[in-house]
């Protein structure tokens, strides 16, 4: 718990839904390769990870709650908010996070329940403000010591960026969707034996937006609901390497039936196999090697199948330097018009450093590659990100962020080029 605390004061408050890919600003985290669930792996503590006790904020005991209040703002400047190739326009802004856990801790069942609310406003540009929320709800049942049931629930109301390509570049604001689903994860741990079921449950309802004209543009063919069902069966060879084999199995399902393209019903599956390991004190982490396919019922869509690779690896340089690495290679949905959907790897590196047991530092890259499925459109997009987090009590934590985003596109279809600019700076208020 206090860890997973830390983190979020090391990033000013973390995202509710990291997975939606928000600009990095300084209000957000950047996460960390995590030594839990990992065969007690843990001779090695990444930078991002270890305990702080002088700097960890303590929770509000309410009987037998935890609460935590927490709040973040910051201010910063985007140089071309559109994500235009030319006639960039820019904008200051100022963004103010609260949020509220609750938590009640127990050996046996232990429930956690936060909300984030997002306000997100521009000094000149208003179109482009945003009022985002998250909730999320959670319960850890530990059966026995063998057994253990996680289930989660989320929903939450975000507002699409304009440098992501599913955005409508003629739209006079920023296209905004509801977010809802949940996970249940059954794991048993037999000896060396781990087998772990996860059922997850995720729904998207886009809202429509105009044109500066005043014209609709219609993004109800975009809502689905994604059905996910997941089997990994991981055995630990020696305390150091533990060998898995994972497949999972999904159906997307389009409500509208009508629209800039024909519903995009799929099914899909993939297979994979790999290992867990740690080498020596210098290096942890996971490859996974596979093949994945997505098969789409509408006879004029072309189905996709391809290559799999999932893997993460943090490097211990020193005690205080570590250096983390991802690859994951998917498919995913988009709301390009004429596109079913696109097959994205994507793959990052970042490096964390403690110059002061209160001031971490860190830098990143990460590249994505789209191959948009049923058009002629490959994309490669870079993010670079700079930050300087310092913790200055239990209570506080200043950040600073440097954010570079650019997209380049290709085919008979290609999308725009841009290159994105961000710096900012606040600060996160934890307790009371």
């Amino acid at each position: 718990m206090k860890r997973a605390i830390l983190l979020s004061l090391l990033g000013g408050c973390s995202a509710a839904a990291p997975a939606l890919a928000q600009q990095s600003d300084a209000t957000d985290g950047l996460g960390s390769v995590s030594s839990e669930n990992s065969f007690g792996r843990d001779r090695n503590i990444g930078v991002l990870e270890r305990r702080r006790p002088d700097y960890t904020p303590e929770p509000i005991h309410v009987g037998t709650l935890e609460l935590l209040p927490r709040m973040a703002i910051g201010v910063g400047y985007d140089d071309n908010l559109y994500a235009q190739p030319d006639d960039e326009i820019g904008d200051a802004y100022v963004r103010i996070r609260p949020r509220l856990s609750l938590v009640r801790p127990s050996p046996d069942l232990r429930l956690s329940l936060d909300g984030e609310l997002d306000l997100l406003r521009y000094a000149d540009r208003s179109s482009e403000n945003a009022t985002q929320y998250s909730v999320n709800a959670g319960a850890l049942y530990t059966i026995s010591k063998s057994d253990t049931l996680n289930l989660t629930l989320r929903h939450g109301r975000y507002s699409q960026e304009r440098v992501s390509p599913d955005s409508p570049t003629q739209a006079s604001r920023p296209v905004r969707f509801d977010l809802s689903g949940g996970t249940a994860t059954y794991t048993h741990v037999f000896n060396r034996l781990r087998v772990r079921g996860v059922v997850d449950i995720e729904n998207r309802n886009y809202g429509d937006s105009v044109t500066p004209g005043g014209e609709e543009i219609d993004q109800d063919f975009r809502d689905h609901t994604v059905y996910t069902g997941t089997a990994i069966g991981e055995y630990a060879l020696s305390p150091s390497l533990a060998l898995f084999v994972a497949g999972s199995v999904n159906k997307r399902d389009y409500r509208e039936r009508i629209g800039p393209v024909a519903a995009r019903d799929s099914r899909g599956f993939d297979l994979a196999a790999g290992a867990s390991f740690e080498l020596g004190r210098k290096a942890r982490g996971s490859l996974r090697l596979g093949y994945l396919h997505q098969d789409y019922r509408p006879a004029e869509f072309e189905d996709v199948s391809g290559f799999l690779v999932r893997g993460e690896l943090a490097y211990f340089l020193t005690p205080l330097v570590t250096i983390t690495g991802t690859v994951d290679r998917g498919i995913r949905e988009t709301g390009v018009n004429g596109a079913t959907g696109f097959l994205a790897t994507n793959m990052t590196l970042r490096a964390d450093y403690e110059l002061l047991r209160n001031l971490i530092i860190s830098a990143g890259g990460e590249l994505e590659k789209r191959d948009f499925n049923n058009i002629d459109r490959q994309d490669d997009r870079w993010t670079w990100r700079g930050s300087a987090s310092y913790l200055v009590s239990k209570r506080m934590a200043l950040r600073l962020d440097l954010q570079r985003r650019t997209q380049s596109s290709r085919g008979l279809t290609a999308g725009r080029e841009f290159a994105d600019n961000r710096v900012s700076v606040g600060f996160t208020f934890s307790g009371l």
